[in-house]
């Protein structure tokens, strides 16, 4: 009985002296092929040429625009508010813009707004109040308001952020951050003036030809009282689409 438990014992051990190397190599076959695959078998010249391709992959889905801007034009139509400046108005603006991209990066163009004025709260107060006093004693005063009635300018765009943003799955569209600076004339109640312009917008383009644009501007003019010359600040915010040919 010892000696049969003694053979059996020395079978197994005899198994797995013979088995262990085998398993050893073929675990090291394994590891020796998934570097070779890594590495496309050790030829440096392709591995390099592969980390190559695979770079200008992924730098052409990120710097390839979908539309290109070299040499178009783009027309458009915009609605604006107009915040700050006189106390007594609230204006809003219908606008028309032409731009002319020369490169993907630059654009010149030019803007026309027309303007709308109605009182605000406090020009309304002040209305009324002058109202009552002329049906009450026959007295009143005048609040003098210069308002703007059309403009024109011409202003450069810089565009240094590109991107590219889904919108529900529906589609890719691509987008730009820009700056924007110009100036031109405004056309007052009183007369002429110049008016100058700087400020961000977003425009995406939505398609080959569809685009769309958001701006936030500071407007700088001056404006004619019946005492003396007023220097406004304003803030103006538009929105609008365009056509690109």
């Amino acid at each position: 009985m010892k000696n049969l438990n003694f053979l059996i014992l020395s079978l197994l051990v005899t198994l797995l002296w013979a088995v262990a190397p085998a398993h050893a190599q073929r675990s090291g076959s394994k590891t020796n092929i998934k570097n070779d695959i890594d590495s496309l078998g050790g030829n440096a010249e392709l591995m390099e040429m592969a980390k190559n391709i695979k770079a200008q992959s992924r730098s052409r889905i990120v710097q390839e625009r979908l539309v290109t801007r070299r040499n178009r034009v783009e027309f458009g139509l915009n609605y604006g508010m107009t915040f700050g400046g006189d106390a007594y108005l609230r204006t809003q603006s219908l606008g028309a813009s032409l731009d002319y991209h020369i490169t993907p990066r630059w654009s010149v163009g030019a803007r026309y707004y027309d303007y709308s004025n109605n009182l605000s709260s406090e020009g309304e107060r002040v209305y009324q109040r002058a109202k009552q006093n002329l049906n009450g004693v026959g007295t009143t005063y005048a609040v003098d308001i210069d308002y703007p009635e059309n403009a024109a300018m011409a202003v450069l765009n810089w565009y240094p952020i590109y991107g590219k943003t889904s919108f529900l799955d529906m589609g890719v569209t691509q987008f730009d951050l820009y700056l924007l600076a110009g100036g031109g004339q405004l056309t007052l109640s009183s007369g002429t003036t110049g008016i100058y312009t700087g400020g961000l917008g977003v425009g995406a383009w939505m398609s080959k030809h569809l685009s769309a644009r958001a701006e936030i501007r500071y407007q700088k003019y001056e404006d004619q009282l019946i005492d003396r010359v007023r220097s406004l600040d304003t803030i103006v915010g538009t929105v609008g689409f365009g056509w690109i040919l």
